[in-house]
């Protein structure tokens, strides 16, 4: 994604959440400098092998995600999909013995089956924002080699795919990288959040009105990737 095409979207977000662009920025130089010995060519080789030509399972943390996941897993090819998990996704995965293949996050989710996920091999990118400096300090150093990933200007180290939750982020991600199709578990932009989104929670919980405008941001985002891109979209209902 070229950060002019990107600009105007940003924009608009940020005023829809009074967000600090300055503070974005400030995220993405320290994730940078934190990155700055690991080789990001070949993470990004990985991501292009792992995606080109295969059916990826894009898993949001939504309420449906376990039973969309028990109806992949159980598919006819269901072996052979690509999963790639939306921050706390990567927990109902790991619950029921799924693979996870890559990992966009921004350090919200089970950060333990993060950093298990990401020893076990998934290719884990790492998203730097205003909000989570904190927790890129605290996590990022022992997570290994992962990528980074920014929401303004990209660096060296802090890629820009496009997106803005996780989930829309790994769409915009997926679909850069050809695949023979992308299917959408788990991505639900209704009322009530899933349980794997944030750890503290056992149970499903009601979204909050700035939860709500994030799902709203997410749903056309996801719906502007199906429009400018050819490769075939499902969105599991």
């Amino acid at each position: 994604m070229r950060w002019l095409d990107w600009q105007p979207v940003y924009l608009d977000i940020v005023n829809r959440l009074n967000l600090d662009p300055a503070m974005d920025r400030e995220a993405t130089r320290l994730l940078t400098e934190m990155l700055m010995e690991i080789r990001p060519r070949p993470l990004l080789r990985q991501l292009q092998k792992r995606i080109q030509g295969k059916t990826v399972v894009v898993c949001g943390a939504g309420p449906s995600l376990e039973t969309h996941l028990q109806s992949m897993m159980s598919a006819a090819d269901g072996s052979s999909f690509v999963y790639v998990a939306a921050d706390g996704a990567v927990s109902a995965l790991s619950n029921l013995g799924c693979k996870c293949s890559i990992i966009t996050t921004d350090l919200d989710g089970n950060l333990y089956d993060i950093e298990r996920a990401t020893e076990c091999g998934a290719v884990t990118i790492v998203h730097a924002h205003g909000d989570n400096m904190d927790k890129v300090r605290e996590v990022v150093p022992n997570l290994g080699a992962v990528l980074g990933s920014t929401q303004v200007e990209p660096t060296e180290r802090a890629f820009l795919w496009g997106g803005f939750t996780d989930g829309d982020r790994a769409c915009h991600m997926a679909a850069d990288y050809a695949p023979s199709r992308v299917i959408l578990a788990g991505m639900d932009f209704g009322g009530l959040v899933g349980k794997w989104s944030k750890p503290m929670h056992e149970a499903h919980f009601p979204a909050s009105e700035r939860k709500r405008i994030k799902l709203e941001i997410a749903q056309h985002l996801i719906s502007s990737v199906i429009e400018r891109t050819a490769v075939p979209f499902t969105i599991l209902k």
